[in-house]
């Protein structure tokens, strides 16, 4: 079962590609899913208001995977004690 980070980045990517939950997984790049840039402004600024967060625009360009995203979210919300094995 995925945790709310997790939940809630699959429903916005979802939500911006206007597809089903279900069909986005951590593992798949933004690629496979169709994201353009156009799709990644809309999910950054979706992301900075669902968990009150800035992402600053140097990060946002070297996302390539939804793991990515899921990370940075953390990495910004201060939970990247177990992520990065510390």
């Amino acid at each position: 079962m995925a945790d709310a980070v997790t939940e809630k980045v699959l429903k916005a990517i979802a939500s911006v590609k206007k597809i089903p939950v279900e069909r986005v997984n951590a593992g798949q790049s933004l690629e496979e899913l169709g994201v353009d840039s156009l799709d990644a402004v809309t999910m950054v600024f979706d992301l900075e208001e669902v968990f009150q967060i800035s992402i600053p625009d140097d990060k946002v360009r070297s996302l390539r995977t939804v793991q990515d995203i899921i990370d940075g979210v953390r990495m910004l919300r201060g939970e990247v004690a177990d992520v990065a094995g510390s």
